[in-house]
């Protein structure tokens, strides 16, 4: 299986890009929070003989005109930040150092990539709003941070993308061979987040998820609307009645019913809908319970308002997720490297390899709550125990 070629970063024009999106950032905001109503007071509430020598048109353009500038700063800083921010981002060189680790494997269709990549929506408050309330760069960089407590989030990246997104920590696998790996992955993840939508990638992640993932480990995560979730549920079907009669062996279990898409709450002005509007556990049995993600923000907030309602409105779930008992250790399928990675260390012969099972794993035990391992440092590297 041949080795796989990352994104190429460079942590230098990383830390040069921080930098002056930071800086360009700083001064957006200053200009649009601050010159706006500075500008009003001198030129209106308060005039000198200087400003009262300017025209009036003149004085109301540039209170409009000099914070809509800054405003565009703070957004173009913005990307910049994000921009340095992927060239710094971490990459696994090779799956193989996930073995024993304690991880939550993302697995979403490449198209979503786009829309997750976009800033947080901001939270509804009119002039309680504010750019700094939301944590992460990115949409997916927010929602797979509440996971980060629970073990690192890794994902496949979409071959041939120039930089990695910011979010899950991402690995790459040839596109003539990628099944395999995947489905190792599955079986050593602590818990699966596979973000719904129509494509034979995901339908077929889905149905693998079903036949090698324990149930209490898959959640899935509703980011698309009615119409593309409903796709998804009708193509799975079928492909997973083809891959039971085709593939065969043990006895696969019933295809779970999935539940109708979590229609949005009734609108209100305080309502906040994120671009995940719901999660979708399963129980031993397969039967789904439904976590709807929607916040409903007050008017009157301070900057970790919004940052506490998310946290309570995820506790139940988190809760559900960080109770699992710990993954045995299992003998995985090897995983590709990237090339120029440098080779594994010798290690003592594997005892036999263990079958991939052919049906779900509905036995999983259950042991008293464990709590998240907690983080260490270890030379500036962030792992988990």
């Amino acid at each position: 299986m041949g080795g796989v070629r990352g994104p190429r970063r460079s942590p230098v024009v990383g830390a040069a890009l921080l930098g002056l999106g930071r800086t360009t950032r700083f001064l957006g905001f200053a200009l649009g929070a601050g010159a706006g109503s500075g500008l009003a007071h001198a030129f209106f509430v308060d005039p000198g003989p200087d400003a009262e020598g300017i025209h009036w048109s003149v004085r109301v353009l540039l209170v409009v005109v000099v914070p809509f500038i800054g405003w565009l700063l703070f957004a173009a800083g913005r990307r910049l930040v994000v921009r340095g921010a992927r060239h710094r981002a971490p990459v696994i060189e090779s799956f193989e150092q996930l073995r024993g680790e304690r991880y939550l494997l993302y697995l979403r269709p490449f198209d979503m990539d786009r829309r997750m990549a976009e800033p947080p929506p901001e939270a509804p408050g009119g002039g309680m709003r504010s750019p700094f309330e939301m944590p992460g760069h990115t949409t997916e960089d927010f929602v797979l941070g509440q996971f980060s407590g629970l073990g690192e989030v890794v994902a496949v990246g979409r071959p041939g993308e120039e930089l990695p997104l910011l979010g899950a920590r991402r690995g790459y696998l040839p596109l003539e061979d990628w099944k395999a790996p995947v489905s190792a992955l599955l079986q050593g993840a602590h818990t699966v987040l596979m973000s719904v939508a129509p494509g034979p990638g995901t339908e077929w992640e889905f149905t693998e998820a079903l036949r090698t993932v324990a149930p209490e480990r898959l959640v899935l995560m509703v980011a698309c609307g009615a119409g593309e979730y409903d796709t998804f549920r009708r193509g799975v079907a079928p492909l997973y009645n083809a891959r039971r009669r085709r593939e065969g062996g043990s006895t696969w279990a019933p295809l779970p019913g999935l539940p109708d898409c979590p229609a949005p709450p009734p609108g209100g002005k305080r309502q906040w809908v994120l671009p995940v509007r719901a999660f979708i556990t399963f129980d031993r049995e397969w039967r789904p319970t439904v976590f709807p993600f929607v916040v409903r923000v007050p008017w009157l907030r301070h900057l970790w308002t919004v940052r506490r309602l998310i946290r309570g409105e995820l506790r139940p779930l988190l809760a559900r997720i960080g109770g699992l008992p710990a993954r045995a250790a299992v003998d995985i399928i090897p995983l590709p490297r990237s090339a120029g990675a440098p080779p594994e260390p010798s290690r003592p012969a594997a005892p036999p390899s263990v079958p991939v099972p052919r049906q779900p794993l509905l036995g999983s035990v259950h042991v008293p709550h464990q709590q998240p391992p907690r983080k260490r440092w270890r030379g500036g590297r962030r792992r988990r125990s």
